[in-house]
């Protein structure tokens, strides 16, 4: 489900699949002990095609923790995650790559 590649203190992860109440416990717990030390956190959501309430509880869990040690990038989200996340107000909370082409999109 999940591939992580570590350079130094930046940590790229690649999600392969949903995040729903099934899978976001085995992300959650997969970047666990893997956050100590990073401080760039990128997660690829180029194969995410749905993402549920517990997987956006899981991204912003992994915000709160990056809030105090670094930062973190959402790239390559599909744009019906995006219109998700702009209804729910999340693109405030997160930092999303692809932001700007989703905005012109709705002009």
């Amino acid at each position: 489900m999940i591939q992580k590649t570590a350079d130094n203190d930046k940590l790229t992860v690649v999600i392969d699949g949903v995040l729903d109440t099934h899978t976001s416990p085995v992300l959650t717990e997969e970047l666990e002990g893997a956050l100590d030390d990073v401080k760039t956190l990128i997660l690829d959501f180029e194969k995410v095609p749905y993402i549920s309430s517990a997987g956006v509880r899981a991204i912003l869990l992994l915000q709160q923790t990056m809030d105090r040690q670094g930062s973190m990038t959402l790239i390559n989200v599909n744009d019906e995650i995006m219109e998700l996340f702009d209804t729910i107000g999340f693109l405030n909370v997160v930092t999303i790559e692809n932001k700007a082409v989703f905005n012109k999109a709705k002009e």
